[in-house]
């Protein structure tokens, strides 16, 4: 007899597991599922096995062979296109001249092959399908039979109103070649939705047999940690390849186990591991070949695949990993979690129960991972960077991560407080921020909903209603494909630190706010917060200088937010407006950062050809802006940078100005001769802003074109720095290639080397211990003060790079100074790699 073995299957429902392989080499008990269904065909006396192969199919081939090593026959056939369960049997028609077998590959039985042969033949039957019982059948094929055993009834996947019977199909059939007739060639085509119920209907001998033995449809992760379960209870009979070393434990050829170990019955521990003393290995483990099991480690109820490494005090309980994984020190990975082929997880990393983790993921030291991680590379420890929450639309940030990040935040704030919500124009950010709302109101927080908004106005509205907080979304303007989402709090500056790492608490350990339905919150729609924001705007610069000047203006909007707002604040001013890309709405294409440095080139020219006397550049969400002077020359960040604070020290006669570690010195010189100070800080949104506040400066600004204006907004404001520097403008009565001439030259230049995560701590130390003897500070990275110059090295925050700034006042000592530190620390990392 011959038997047929369905293996072409994608194994969908079983995934994570099976994204690398086919459901027939999953292991369990240490063995490829289908090897158990050889070993039962082999038992029986049946060595000429055909297996059908799609996905993966190759992988099959190449791990069973020819059979030779089982002791069997093997041949194959591969589905080009989907065939169905019956169409894929179909194929091998010429082969088949007598009564055949056929099992399916993804279940675990010890079926008596025998006894339902001899069945089938009994009752003179053309199909003999295996049944059993189940306590839901609605997942499967439902049968009903008579006293003979002959089939009387087929339903396929029935709803429970049409339940008639818990006998349910197998998927394992006896069946005589003629049958094959039957059954259209190149067709998709099924037995239990299709062959089985034509059959039934023209009055084929179709018997059913009531199995006794044990029959598992190993069809979800779930029913595959049931079927080792089930195997190390003894409950199926099948073959475990390793020697029984003492009662209920099974060794692998070649695994070193310590002279004392503690290992709890029953278990299997495959070839070539290695289990260190103090390990624990508790019951219904099993542990795949090549695994390693340090001091400490406890795993318990859980299957490990081959190879993977579980280091010192991990604890993995009641779960699955796959295969090549790395759990370092003291992780945890709890009840029902699944974890893919090669995943590493850094120390202290923790995985809640039911989550599951797709190949290829690394999981940062001390992370919390409370959410399915299918998409992306990494999972971070914290959300937060230093520019708010940042990841791929739809892939690190979804609706579902959006909206318990909503309940997170909410919860933090605590029930009945407002929130003020924000987004930019891009149709990404709608979703997310609707998504964000809904977690806001799960957990009873009002929602001022500000819809379509630049940012400055987002964070101004939240002291205008006296909010506690603020939400502002958009896209990412170094990449289109990610999303940014800033949570502020009642004083509009981006959450602290300590407010971010409570928000990141209530977010993985997910001990949010669920509040009763009468308590949601609510969505309120306010139409005064811009009145208000032109009116303080207008109140707080020499508006009527600026309209005495009647300036020509030219607006670049990016098509983003300051499209709504800054066209009529500057015909407000008095100015002639000409605007480029004031386009908005969600289908609108929104400019990258990089493409703000080229848009100042078209702004530049229109300026020119239009004898304009400024041109003005946003950025998306309107807290950026560059410029272009009346001459169509671009301004630099620094430039401007530096006219604003010098505007503001001319103003205020004295006062400090706050910039961040990577500006310009221009400003120490601009502000030493006006008696004013400089004080630095690091980068990040919040940095400037605390630092602001606390040391009462007179104004604050970055090369990137985010400038505060203290006595107006302490916030950034690209429309507030255009409005000041009109204003300079006005009251200098000179235009701005004029201005410009009051900054004195300076050269920056930038790169960045290489460098790998693990070794950035060394280079860093090296390089401090390089500077003894040298002025520096250590405000962000490492700042070096020469009598010509500086350099600024500084990791990156998310690329395993260094960066390195380098100013000095000609351009070949800036130079000069950058690569001599490039190859420092290139010299640097050789060192570190020849140590290893």
């Amino acid at each position: 007899m011959k038997a047929v073995i369905m293996a072409g299957g994608k194994g969908t429902r079983l995934r994570p597991l099976t994204v690398n392989i086919p459901k027939p080499i999953v292991p369990i008990a240490d063995t490829p599922m289908m090897e158990h269904t050889i070993n039962l065909l082999k038992r029986h006396g049946i060595r000429d096995i055909m297996v059908t192969v799609s996905y993966l199919g190759d992988k099959i081939k190449k791990f069973f062979g020819d059979g030779s090593r089982y002791g069997v026959n093997i041949g194959y056939s591969h589905e080009e296109e989907p065939l169905g369960t019956a169409g894929g049997v179909k194929l091998l028609e010429e082969q088949i001249d007598d009564t055949f077998i056929v099992l399916s590959g993804d279940v675990l039985t010890d079926i008596d092959i025998t006894r339902l042969v001899k069945w089938h033949e009994e009752n003179d039957a053309m199909i003999t399908i295996a049944l059993t019982r189940v306590d839901n059948p609605v997942a499967y094929g439902i049968v009903a039979i008579d006293e003979k055993g002959r089939i009387q009834k087929f339903l396929e996947k029935p709803g429970w109103g049409e339940v008639f019977s818990d006998l349910v199909n197998t998927g394992t059939y006896v069946i005589e070649p003629e049958v094959l007739n039957s059954i259209p060639n190149g067709k998709e085509y099924d037995f239990s939705k299709d062959l089985f119920p034509r059959l039934l209907k023209e009055g084929k001998r179709l018997f059913g047999y009531q199995m006794k033995e044990y029959w598992v449809d190993i069809g979800n992760p779930q029913k595959y940690i049931q079927a080792n379960y089930d195997i190390l209870k003894g409950r199926v009979s099948v073959e475990i390849p390793h020697k029984q070393v003492r009662e209920g434990v099974w060794v692998g050829e070649g695994t070193e186990l310590p002279d004392w170990y503690d290992v709890r019955p029953p278990v299997v521990i495959g070839r070539f591991c290695r289990v260190d003393e103090g390990a624990i290995i508790d019951r219904f483990s099993v542990i795949g070949g090549g695994c390693y099991v340090a001091a400490e480690a406890v795993v318990s109820r859980s299957i490990v695949w081959g190879n993977t490494s579980i280091h010192k005090g991990a604890e993995l309980r009641g779960c699955v990993v796959g295969a090549r994984c790395e759990v370092r020190e003291r992780v945890q990975i709890l009840d029902g979690a699944i974890i893919g082929d090669d995943c590493i997880f850094g120390p202290g990393a923790k995985v809640m129960p039911e989550v599951y983790i797709w190949p290829d993921k690394v999981v940062e030291k001390n992370a919390i991972v409370n959410m399915n991680l299918k998409w992306g590379v990494m999972w971070k420890k914290s959300l937060f960077t230093e520019y708010g929450i940042q990841g791929l639309v739809n892939i690190e940030i979804t609706p579902e991560f959006a909206t318990k990040l909503g309940a997170a935040f909410a919860t933090h704030l605590g029930e009945g407080c407002t929130v003020v919500v924000g987004r930019d124009s891009h149709i990404a950010s709608r979703m997310v921020k609707r998504a964000i709302i809904a977690g806001l109101q799960s957990a009873g927080v009002n929602v001022y909903n500000m819809k379509v908004q630049p940012v400055p106005i987002v964070e101004a509205a939240i002291t205008s209603f006296k909010a506690y907080g603020g939400v502002f979304i958009s896209i990412c303007q170094d990449d289109a494909n990610k999303v940014c989402i800033r949570l502020f709090d009642s004083d509009g500056f981006d959450l602290s630190r300590s407010d971010q790492k409570k928000v990141e608490d209530i977010f993985f350990k997910e001990d949010l706010r669920r509040i009763d339905a009468r308590k949601v919150g609510d969505i309120i729609y306010p139409y005064e917060a811009l009145e208000t924001y032109f009116e303080r705007i207008i109140h707080h610069i020499e508006a009527d200088k600026i309209r005495k000047r009647r300036m020509r203006v030219v607006l670049d909007c990016g098509d983003g937010c300051t499209s709504l707002t800054a066209p009529f604040l500057m015909r407000e001013l008095g100015c002639e407006v000409v605007t480029l890309n004031a386009n908005i709405g969600a289908a609108v294409p929104k400019r990258e950062h990089h493409q703000l440095s080229d848009a100042i080139e078209n702004l530049s020219k229109t300026v020119k050809a239009l004898d304009a006397d400024i041109g003005i550049a946003f950025d998306n969400d309107g807290d950026q802006v560059l410029f272009a002077d009346n001459k169509g020359e671009k301004l630099s960040g620094d430039t401007s940078t530096a006219l604003l604070a010098l505007s503001q020290l001319e103003r205020c006669r004295e006062g400090k100005v706050v910039v961040p570690v990577t500006t310009s010195h221009v400003v120490e010189e601009l502000a030493k001769s006006h008696g004013g100070e400089v004080v630095r800080v690091k980068l990040g949104f919040r940095p400037l802003l605390e630092t602001l506040k606390e040391v009462n400066g007179v104004f604050g600004g970055d090369e990137s074109g985010g400038y505060v204006l203290p006595d107006i907004y302490l916030f950034r404001d690209g429309l507030v720095g255009a409005a000041k520097l009109l204003e300079f403008m006005a009251t200098q009565e000179e235009p701005l290639s004029e201005l410009r001439r009051r900054i004195p030259e300076f050269y920056m230049v930038k790169k960045t080397v290489d460098c790998p995560i693990e070794h950035r701590g060394a280079v860093m130390r090296s390089l401090m211990e390089e500077t003894q003897g040298s002025i520096f500070d250590t405000i962000d990275g490492i700042k070096i003060y020469f009598d010509y110059g500086w350099v600024l090295i500084r990791p990156a925050l998310k690329e395993n790079v260094l960066e390195i700034f380098s100013e000095a006042k000609t351009k070949e000592k800036a130079e000069e100074l950058l690569e001599s530190h490039a190859k420092e620390i290139e010299k640097i990392l050789y060192e570190i790699r020849k140590s290893i």
